[in-house]
């Protein structure tokens, strides 16, 4: 396979990286060419598996995939230059400048002028960026945010010449923050794109068939073909990892239903992909390896059929009604009293919709990143699974695949880069929602600190608004710590493949210490595990000294793996505002904030006592 695409990429670390990551490849390659020689003497065969002869595959189940361009779908030549430009970009991009830029066109229509906008930027950006955002154009999207629109309008604009108060300034004031958090949102797309693709909005209309390949969390909260593709292309080139690496060998042969549907997944672009390596037929079994680009797209389908996306957003949707329906909750009796006409419940109504679409599409936002920590958690418990011999249940589910074969030293490269894919996929979305709790965490620090005011009695207000207040804080103390949760336990794992890594290199150590008693002497082997893989070695040959390179051989492959595994734990952690987020530090966190309370608390009391002796 050509891959030139992958070596010649630049990279952030400049030059020096292209030769790491070249000498790497080089290196392993290498030891790819000293298997192709142990081949010869039988070790690395069919036979160092474990049969499972009612598990035979009939090959005529398993046709190669020939490449083929759809030509039931036309493609236009703006699509195919912005699917090209996808298939090149790996770096992650966040700029501020448009995400600034977007906000502000959006806080603009959202909160403001609505699509009457276009009167003052129809020269400049001009009116294709204007439709792109569908800002002005027939579409269900532009209908979709005239509504945000009218609500603002409604219970923002009118309050101003309004005296029966019938939408208190409160209302207003938690209107317009759901639509900005609604804003957020929305730019934080925008500010992941690249700058081609920034300009091509501004310079001319867009199809809707581009306009659907930028929905980018629809994509991602559906897990599609094109993402299934393009997120791991992109993991290989940022590492500027060997795609002829990315295959994986197991020690027994996995399931027939699970290799029926490991053929079955669909990998957009994949196809067109290899047409640029020169390549024209995949498979995604060949010789008893699997190809990792469906071998991840099985796990993520896997997942995705059993937690569906759908099942957060019930509690986004009783949240969002929450927050929407309180404050009419708590003015029933003044609607009683008051003179409430037509058109005093067609605003209610209208300010009722805008708020609750207002925080059920940013809360959808903050769902997605939770579901995307728990799909995590699962790759990564499907990567424990594939090492670890001993029988062993995680939390995420049961085991899907066979344990990888320990005697192919190129199945650790192979698994490595299975481990890294599982804490980096979705680098470009993980990007926007980080950026979002970011940006939650600053308000909930704000809510807290007022919060913290009103029981200290430095800020006064009333019932109603004590009310909004708490619920918006419990709402977001919600989300926020269950996300910081998952990001201190997802840092969990890095402990937990070490431990696996060193168990296994660990077997191979006292097999090399113990080598004459295991193969010449053929002393008894009392631990099991040892026995098992002795066996297999002792089947193909009885040459101390072929054993001997052949075991050094995957001693190197795992220490590389260890090596991989402490710098991404030392440079990819999760983390917020830079911070490495562990369950010691939450539990610092949560005692620190409790403290806090409770003195606020005390101090109330203590002021209470006061007022009520001097009374």
């Amino acid at each position: 396979m050509n891959n030139k695409c992958i070596t010649q990429v630049k990279t952030c670390l400049g030059d020096n990286g292209n030769i790491n990551s070249t000498d790497r490849n080089e290196r392993h390659r290498q030891a790819y060419s000293k298997v192709l020689q142990l081949k010869s003497f039988n070790l690395i065969q069919s036979e160092t598996r474990l049969e499972t002869p009612a598990k035979d595959l009939d090959e005529a189940e398993l046709p190669l995939r020939e490449h083929f361009y759809r030509d039931t779908i036309k493609r236009s030549e703006t699509f195919l230059k912005v699917a090209q430009e996808e298939m090149g970009r790996y770096q992650t991009e966040w700029h501020w400048k448009f995400f600034f830029e977007f906000l502000f066109y959006h806080i603009m229509f959202y909160n403001l002028f609505g699509p009457f906008m276009v009167v003052f930027f129809w020269k400049w950006p001009g009116m294709p960026l204007m439709i792109n955002m569908r800002f002005l154009k027939h579409h269900p999207q532009f209908y979709f945010q005239l509504l945000l629109w009218l609500g603002s309008l409604a219970g923002g604009y009118w309050y101003l010449f309004d005296d029966k108060n019938i939408i208190t300034l409160t209302e207003v004031v938690f209107t317009q923050f759901a639509l900005l958090i609604r804003a957020v949102v929305i730019a934080a797309k925008y500010a992941t794109l690249s700058q081609e693709r920034i300009k091509l909005y501004k310079q001319q209309v867009l199809s809707e068939e581009i306009f659907t390949f930028d929905l980018m969390m629809w994509d991602w909260r559906l897990q599609t073909p094109k993402v299934l593709f393009l997120e791991q292309l992109r993991f290989l080139k940022r590492r500027e990892l060997d795609p002829d690496f990315y295959k994986i060998d197991f020690l027994c042969q996995p399931h027939l239903k699970t290799v029926k549907e490991l053929v079955q997944v669909d990998v957009g672009f994949y196809s067109e992909w290899l047409e640029q390596q020169e390549e024209s037929q995949v498979a995604p079994i060949i010789d008893n390896t699997y190809n990792c680009f469906f071998i991840f797209g099985y796990l993520i389908n896997s997942y995705q059929k059993k937690h569906t996306p759908g099942g957060f957003s019930r509690y986004v949707v009783v949240q969002s009604l929450i927050l929407s329906l309180t404050p009419c909750f708590l003015r029933l009796q003044y609607f009683y009293e008051a003179d409430v006409g037509a058109i005093d419940i067609t605003r209610i109504v209208i300010n009722i919709l805008t708020t609750f679409q207002g925080f059920f599409g940013s809360f959808v936002f903050l769902q997605i990143g939770l579901y995307d920590l728990q799909r995590k958690f699962f790759l990564l418990d499907q990567c424990c699974y594939m090492l670890n011999i001993k029988e062993q249940k995680y939390s995420s589910g049961k085991k899907l695949l066979p344990t990888i074969n320990f005697n192919n030293p190129i199945t650790f490269q192979a698994w490595s880069m299975l481990r890294g894919m599982a804490f980096d996929y979705g680098r470009t979305y993980d990007f926007r929602i980080q950026g979002f709790y970011s940006l939650i965490f600053i308000g909930w620090i704000f809510l807290f600190l007022f919060g913290i005011g009103v029981l200290l009695d430095f800020i006064q207000i009333d019932y109603f608004q004590i009310t909004l207040l708490s619920e918006m804080l419990i709402i977001l103390t919600g989300f926020i710590g269950y996300y910081l949760w998952h990001g201190a336990r997802l840092n969990e794992y890095y402990e937990t493949f070490d431990i696996l890594l060193e168990d296994v290199r660990n077997m191979y150590v006292d097999m090399l210490r113990r080598k004459e008693q295991y193969f010449i002497l053929n002393l008894d082997i009392t631990n099991a595990i040892h026995k098992k893989f002795v066996i297999l070695l002792k089947n193909e040959t009885n040459s101390i000294e072929t054993i001997t390179q052949y075991i050094n051989l995957i001693i190197e492959e795992i220490d590389d793996a260890i090596r991989q595994l402490n710098y991404d734990k030392r440079h990819n952690p999760f983390k917020i505002y830079g911070i490495r987020i562990t369950l010691n530090f939450l539990q610092s966190l949560v005692v620190a904030v409790f403290t806090f309370v409770g003195y606020a608390v005390q101090q109330r009391m203590q002021s209470t006592d006061t007022a009520c002796l001097q009374n």
